[in-house]
């Protein structure tokens, strides 16, 4: 069975604080009220109006 390298786990588990902290905070204090219930009716960060949103919070938090 194939597994993550510690490195690849890292970065996973890096990705996923991003994720909750961009569902958690960013969104219902920089985003409109449309973009948060999106978020509220649960559709994740590869909805086509939020995948724009979150590729920005990416690369404002240094994500490579």
């Amino acid at each position: 069975m194939w597994q993550l390298s510690w490195q690849e786990e890292k970065r996973e588990a890096e990705y996923e604080r991003l994720l909750e902290k961009f569902f958690e905070k960013y969104i219902p204090e920089y985003c409109d009220e449309h973009i948060n219930e999106l978020a509220e009716a649960g559709e994740d960060e590869r909805h086509p109006e939020i995948e724009p949103i979150f590729d920005e919070y990416l690369e404002e938090n240094e994500w490579r």
